[in-house]
């Protein structure tokens, strides 16, 4: 029998990744595909040489699995629990992702990393953020909550922004925001352009995400062991570290 080959719009053949006798033998196809999958290797391309910008990153990330240590031992709410370990895992998958090739994934999990933290500050600051399921409105409550914080305001403000820029990658706003990766083949390639990008907007998740969190807790980071206290401390800069000194005076 003659083998069936698929093109795709782009001039992909999906035979270039596994065979496709008929379209009518999903069997066989789906051993196709496990065999694809049990050969698969992530390419550490990304991780090869190692920059400064990448160990910035890794630093302020390191920050936030601490914060998450911290808080799942403090908080007593289950709820908050959750979105705090949510938020973490979220930016977790957001850097894995992006270090292995899966760029628009990585964005996706950044983006839900943004809205899972939104939700833990307004229940952490008592509002009934349950009950609000657009995330427009989830913007607009968290600047009416931290409107009197001038800082944590501006962090809210930039934090939006950066979610803006994210939702152009979930809506494939145009082929700069698109991955265009078929087979399955094309995917797990490392691109330098896109990882930095990747890394840029992940870091600055990251970056907002502790700042917001050094403040917010900053009696947690105080109570902290001092090699916890320390890791935190030198993940944010010094205007931050005073802005929290000084919050605890007022």
């Amino acid at each position: 029998m003659k083998r069936t080959v698929i093109t795709v719009s782009l001039g992909v053949k999906l035979s270039d990744t596994f065979t496709m006798i008929s379209k009518h033998k999903p069997d066989e196809g789906l051993q196709e595909l496990k065999r694809f999958i049990e050969t698969a290797k992530l390419d550490a391309s990304a991780l090869r040489d190692i920059d400064a910008e990448t160990k910035v990153l890794y630093r302020k990330f390191y920050a936030l699995l601490v914060f998450d240590h911290l808080l799942q031992g403090s908080l007593s709410d289950a709820i908050q629990k959750n979105y705090a370990r949510e938020t973490v895992s979220d930016l977790s998958h957001g850097f894995f992702l992006t270090c292995i090739g899966l760029y628009k994934p990585a964005r996706t999990s950044a983006r839900s990393a943004i809205e899972n933290l939104i939700r833990f500050l307004l229940l952490h600051r008592g509002v009934d953020a349950m009950s609000i399921t657009a995330v427009y409105a989830l913007f607009e409550e968290a600047n009416r909550t931290f409107l009197a914080d001038e800082e944590q305001f501006k962090r809210i403000g930039r934090l939006r922004s950066v979610y803006s820029e994210l939702c152009k990658t979930v809506h494939s706003s145009s082929a700069d925001y698109m991955n265009l990766e078929v087979p399955f083949n094309t995917m797990l390639t490392f691109d330098k352009g896109k990882f930095s990008d990747n890394r840029d907007i992940v870091r600055e998740c990251c970056t907002i995400v502790g700042e917001l969190l050094f403040v917010e807790f900053d009696s947690l980071v105080q109570s902290a062991h001092y090699t916890h206290r320390d890791i935190l401390s030198e993940s944010v800069s010094k205007s931050v570290r005073r802005e929290a000194r000084s919050s605890r005076t007022i």
